[in-house]
């Protein structure tokens, strides 16, 4: 079969080129972006706040938390985001989620492989789930796509079903971080077939983007209460504010 596949591929990249996933430009090579657009990313590198990893100004020999935490310890253990929300990162997803394009799930995992823990041992991926009327309007949790291209490519387990959304949640698009709390509040549930898995488990919260955080402190509240040891999120892209930034400007997600 690869040997199929590699002599099938010229003949493929003539008819159909492959090309920058933002811009669509064709592209000589197997990277999914252009330059132009990859140089437009802004990935989320140290220095990083220790408890929330929200990028910091300056680096320091010990660890650094941000006013936030300092302020408030969240409840989760650590936001492990690809890149900032911005124009390029942003056509990702909606290519992904809305444009059908579902091989992008693939691309979100791979750039998310680096996170990962190097002990996987006791470790559970877990998408954050869609109500079953937009599950059945899409077709498809762009979520649990990445958490499986992510289980496919470790040696994690995926429970795609362990969390179930019991109410279909109006958009949070515009809502204040409060209404958006209060919108998500008992809208999740544990499937009780799937509960045994959770005690003492370090689980890894799989979602595309992440924005005030309404949605995953929700999800990450209840694994915790059910007995999850550890609760991390990961997602391709966070909405983050100019100053943290460092001069590259972020979108409202749409």
């Amino acid at each position: 079969m690869a040997i199929l596949s590699a002599l099938l591929r010229p003949a493929l990249d003539f008819v159909l080129p492959p090309r920058c996933v933002s811009c669509g430009e064709i592209l000589g090579g197997d990277e999914s972006f252009c330059a132009v657009c990859w140089a437009k990313l802004h990935f989320i590198a140290p220095p990083v706040c220790s408890s929330c990893r929200l990028p910091l100004p300056f680096e320091s020999e010990d660890e650094q938390q941000c006013a936030a935490c300092m302020t408030k310890m969240p409840v989760h253990d650590g936001i492990f985001a690809v890149t900032a929300y911005c124009d390029i990162s942003r056509q990702v997803i909606l290519k992904l989620k809305h444009g059908g394009k579902t091989g992008l799930a693939g691309l979100v995992a791979n750039q998310l492989l680096r996170q990962l823990p190097p002990e996987q041992e006791g470790h559970l991926l877990v998408p954050v789930p869609l109500h079953w009327s937009r599950l059945w309007a899409r077709s498809f949790n762009q979520s649990a796509l990445i958490a499986k291209a992510l289980a496919a490519n470790s040696q994690m387990d995926c429970a795609p079903d362990l969390l179930l959304r019991r109410k279909r949640t109006a958009l949070l698009q515009g809502k204040t971080a409060k209404e958006r709390r209060r919108e998500v509040a008992r809208a999740f549930a544990l499937n009780p077939r799937k509960a045994k898995l959770l005690p003492g488990k370090h689980i890894l919260l799989v979602d595309d983007v992440y924005t005030t955080g309404a949605t995953s402190e929700a999800c990450v509240k209840l694994l915790k209460k059910a007995g999850a040891k550890s609760v991390s999120i990961y997602c391709w892209a966070r909405v983050l504010r100019d100053e943290n930034l460092h001069g590259q400007g972020g979108v409202t997600p749409a």
